[in-house]
């Protein structure tokens, strides 16, 4: 599909995606641009790049594609030396879970004879770091996909097909839905994990049985990182919170007020839409 793809961001993401455009031939070079090269060397050694550097505009030299897998704070920024240093022609994509204020950074950013999509793959671990990386990672996996109205069609199928080749199902949506949407199901679960943490002491959290470390288990993911994240999708995640207020104040009212029936409804309510997940 590619003859060179450069990845700015050899991490979990951007590690498992070149064991998986490896590993499916779909471009002929990959190459990593990293900020330290101990990264760089780890990623070769995982075989999730053909080699690699810690200079962008000598990485992205004639690159087809960019994938931009860095943190989310980082990404505008390398939007900008890419719109430097990049081809003619050349794809953009980013792999972050905002999407409103990056496309429209890019949008800005990049000249007209530079492409910009949006994707977000649904995919990734509390792990960090590229040995933690699988080229399977993607598969059975949903990547949300939010073009605009400058959107190139021919750019948009190319990169759908990038992503149903490495496994994933792809899903459309405007950068505001899939803001909204990530909020309520990533974001919010994220937050309430660490909060549920911060909520029991050290000596209770002794006692912790695998419930609770199912229920926190994300909050083992990176501080900072998240810390950006909701920040950047601080009105969706706002509007996540308050109805999950509302939620468990129904909950503590119900027990309050010893309403069984009610409080049963609730309960069965959550089963069934858990359930349906699997």
């Amino acid at each position: 599909m590619f003859e060179k793809i450069a990845i700015i961001g050899v991490g979990l993401i951007g590690g498992s995606i070149g064991l998986a455009v490896r590993k499916n031939r779909l471009a002929a070079k990959v190459i990593g641009i990293g900020r330290r090269k101990v990264s760089i060397d780890r990623a070769i050694r995982r075989s999730a790049i053909d080699a690699g550097t810690l200079n962008l505009k000598q990485g992205i030299k004639g690159a087809d594609l960019i994938i931009i897998a860095t943190p989310v704070d980082k990404v505008e920024v390398k939007i900008a030396e890419v719109a430097k240093h990049a081809k003619e022609g050349v794809i953009v994509i980013d792999v972050n879970s905002t999407k409103q204020r990056i496309v429209s950074s890019a949008e800005r950013c990049l000249p007209k004879d530079m492409f910009f999509v949006g994707t977000h793959p649904i995919a990734g671990s509390e792990q960090a770091g590229v040995f933690s990386s699988d080229a399977e990672l993607f598969k059975g996996s949903i990547c949300i996909i939010t073009p605009t109205l400058r959107t190139d069609k021919k750019v948009l199928e190319k990169i759908k097909s990038l992503w149903k080749n490495i496994g994933a199902e792809v899903r459309i949506m405007s950068p505001k839905l899939h803001d909204d949407t990530v909020a309520a199901i990533s974001h919010l679960p994220h937050i309430l994990a660490y909060a549920l943490c911060n909520t029991v002491s050290s000596k209770e959290l002794k006692m912790a049985g695998t419930g609770f470390k199912d229920a926190t288990r994300i909050a083992r993911s990176n501080p900072r990182m998240w810390e950006e994240i909701f920040i950047q999708n601080q009105k969706s995640l706002l509007k996540s919170v308050t109805v999950f207020q509302k939620n468990l104040n129904a909950f503590k009212d119900d027990i309050i007020k010893n309403r069984r029936t009610s409080l049963s409804k609730r309960l069965i309510l959550a089963k069934r839409k858990r359930d349906v997940l699997g």
